[in-house]
């Protein structure tokens, strides 16, 4: 008889082929309590597969669970590449799961050092009398996970005799998980083997846990270390509640709050070189370095990152919950199931539209549609951002370039076009206003955006009004392709420029969007629209709870990387019953309303440009009263790749004519148009 409080049904089963008997168990876990009814006294051995967050959640069920000399196996199926930096500092719990090791009382298998991730959720528990407990289903060994009382988890549990054909089936689902690990602690046990000192066996310990276990540089791995310590803090966790739901939704999962961590403490063995610059840099924020030991708060390690890299600490926890550490104690669960109101949802997404219609309240262009196309894009871009590193492990198994196929984003346009209100929104939608501002311009060199690759973070970092000729072109079409091995997160890249484009091979390389626009610079414009952007709105919660359940699809008949994304748009509309807006983006923006075109139209209209041929090659020709390294130059950039052009001084040589004639917007049928003008 189940102690489940949750159980649903329970029944015994007759077994078809061999008419033998099984009890079967179908159930909810709502709680760590539910869960820890089935690891009853008698329990001899576990073998398991799960996601794990410590070495201590396991030490901690051996200690606690079953009979005196109960031993554990279990596959570890997240990506955890090694446990052996969680014990730094801990060199006790070290020792203590190496003597469980050598007593075979422990097995630890680590998927992710062979480069895999299991999913399943699997528990074969064998009792004192040889009867058997096998359960499947999703619950983990994660402190992580069951740190949440909103938390749920069903079950089907089969309880049988121990030798049946159902016991065979878990026995192969266990073995052929197996294969797929590495053994944790093999190279350390080996190491103690001969040993008889305990000084010498503490220092050998010692070391090991010391012993670098990536390939990062010490700041980066440091960074993710941090990173770690923020996933396993008992903290105060909230979630993004709209202005028009309920306040008592927010969503506080600590367990008792009077007893969350203020500060968390991080061994700094191992990171000699990086030390004194660390000692430094702990004097501006709310932290210090105590010998070997860094002491700071959750919010101050976050600011901190921003402050440094230009990211805060964004990560997904191992329950696939996209987390946010606020600069304050609070942690922001950023993947919310959707409501299951859609008024809700068509309130959200009705704040939403408002503010691309600012475009029509607001501003002066004339291309609106365009524009507002353009600014969902970009909208698009932020919301896909976090899953940068998703998309980055599925490109690089199959061969495909990072640096080309996941786009950074680049937004230009003349003072007063939203560009900067369009960063300061989107990070509003991403953290409920805990992070504002984005990076600013003149931070931005060679040093700086190699440095971001260290952050460890999946919030976008974002360089406000940039001179293009700040950067690198070479850091940045190798920023993410040389460098991206899966152990740190390298967060996605955006840029802000006045008016001006990149050179053409970063071009290339980004999602360029041209802010054709001027809004109307009045107090009552600037009031709307920061009341506008300020309101809490909940849609990126619902967003990002659609989208990480997604496939990262290899597409055949475009390269739009955020095509998935755009169809978790369109579910939420569905969802709400409301209408998609005709500007909507169903192609990336700046294909289907390229204002490159816009502009070469209204020079040629205008006779601010002229073409003739030289050497068997087309020549555009511009008025002497253009800028040559402004205007020119933005003409120039605004040509797509294929037409192989180059500036010289006014004038603009295109090497493939076809092409430019298949891009160029002028009815070249039409009396007075460009082949009548190109040929007299």
């Amino acid at each position: 008889m189940s102690e489940n409080p949750n159980t649903i049904l329970e029944t015994a089963i007759q077994l078809e082929q061999t008419n033998e008997n099984a009890e079967l168990e179908l159930a909810t876990l709502k709680t760590r309590n539910n869960f820890e009814t089935y690891f009853t006294d008698d329990i001899v051995h576990i073998r398991a597969i799960t996601y794990s967050d410590s070495p201590e959640t396991l030490l901690n069920l051996l200690e606690n669970v079953g009979t005196d000399d109960i031993s554990l196996e279990v596959v570890i199926g997240d990506n955890t590449l090694d446990y052996r930096k969680k014990l730094r500092g801990k060199e006790q719990l070290a020792t203590k799961l190496d003597r469980l090791q050598r007593d075979n009382r422990l097995q630890i298998l680590l998927a992710a050092t062979k480069g895999n991730e299991v999913h399943t959720k699997l528990y074969i528990l064998q009792h004192r009398d040889g009867s058997r407990t096998n359960i499947l289903g999703s619950p983990n060994l994660s402190e992580q996970g069951w740190g949440s009382t909103r938390q749920k988890n069903a079950i089907a549990v089969f309880r049988t005799d121990g030798d049946q054909p159902l016991d065979n089936v878990f026995d192969h689902w266990y073995d052929e998980h197996k294969r797929y690990g590495e053994p944790f602690m093999e190279d350390l046990t080996e190491q103690l083997e001969d040993v008889d000192s305990d000084e010498k066996r503490e220092e050998i310990i010692h070391a090991w846990i010391d012993g670098r276990t990536t390939s990062q540089e010490e700041e980066a791995e440091l960074e993710q270390e941090l990173t770690e310590k923020l996933d396993e803090a008992n903290v105060e966790t909230a979630t993004i509640i709209g202005e028009f739901e309920d306040p008592d939704l927010t969503l506080a999962v600590t367990d008792n709050p009077e007893e969350a961590d203020e500060t968390l403490s991080q061994s700094l063995n191992g990171y000699s070189d990086y030390l004194p610059k660390l000692e430094e840099e702990t004097r501006s924020f709310d932290a210090s370095v105590d010998g070997k030991t860094l002491r700071a708060s959750p919010g101050a390690i976050s600011k901190h990152a921003k402050e440094k890299f230009g990211a805060p600490k964004m990560w997904f926890n191992s329950d696939d919950q996209l987390i946010l550490q606020t600069p304050t104690q609070k942690q922001l669960k950023l993947t919310r199931e959707l409501p299951d109101d859609p008024d809700r949802i068509d309130q959200a997404l009705e704040y939403l539209e408002e503010y691309f219609e600012t475009v029509d309240n607001f501003g002066r262009t004339d291309h609106a549609k365009a524009v507002k196309a353009q600014m969902w894009e970009a909208i698009i871009w932020f919301f896909w951002a976090p899953f940068i590193n998703r998309y980055a492990a599925v490109y690089k198994e199959h061969g495909i370039d990072l640096d080309k196929y996941l786009p950074s984003l680049y937004v230009y346009g003349e003072p007063g076009s939203g560009k900067g209100t369009l960063s300061r929104y989107a990070f509003h939608l991403l953290s409920d206003g805990h992070v504002e501002e984005p990076e600013d311009g003149d931070s931005l060199n060679k040093t700086r955006l190699r440095s971001v690759r260290n952050v460890d973070s999946v919030f976008p970092v974002v360089f406000d009004d940039i001179d293009p000729n700040d950067l690198d072109t070479e850091t940045f079409l190798n920023f993410r392709q040389k460098h991206w091995t899966g152990e740190v997160d390298i967060p996605a890249l955006a840029f802000i420029s006045n008016d001006n484009l990149p050179r053409n091979r970063i071009q290339h390389r980004a999602k360029i969007l041209n802010f054709d626009i001027q809004f109307k610079d009045t107090h009552r414009t600037a009031k709307y629209v920061n009341d506008l952007t300020n309101r809490s709105n909940p849609v990126f919660t619902w967003f990002a709870h659609l989208f990480k359940d997604r496939d990262v699809i290899m597409r055949s008949e475009d390269a739009d990387t955020l095509a998935e994304a755009r169809e978790v748009f369109k579910e939420l509309y569905q969802r709400a019953d409301r209408e998609l807006p005709e500007y909507f983006p169903d192609e990336p923006a700046e294909k289907k309303y390229d204002i490159g075109k816009w502009m070469w139209e209204d020079a040629y209209e205008s006779g601010l440009v002229e073409f003739k041929r030289r050497n068997g090659n087309l020549i555009a020709e511009f008025d002497d009263s253009l800028s040559v390294y402004s205007s020119v130059r933005k003409y120039a950039r605004t040509l797509p790749k294929e037409t192989r052009a180059q500036q010289d001084g006014n004038q603009i040589l295109i090497r493939a004519e076809q092409q430019a004639l298949d891009w160029f917007p002028f009815d070249t049928d039409s009396n007075g148009g460009f082949l009548n003008r190109l040929l007299s």
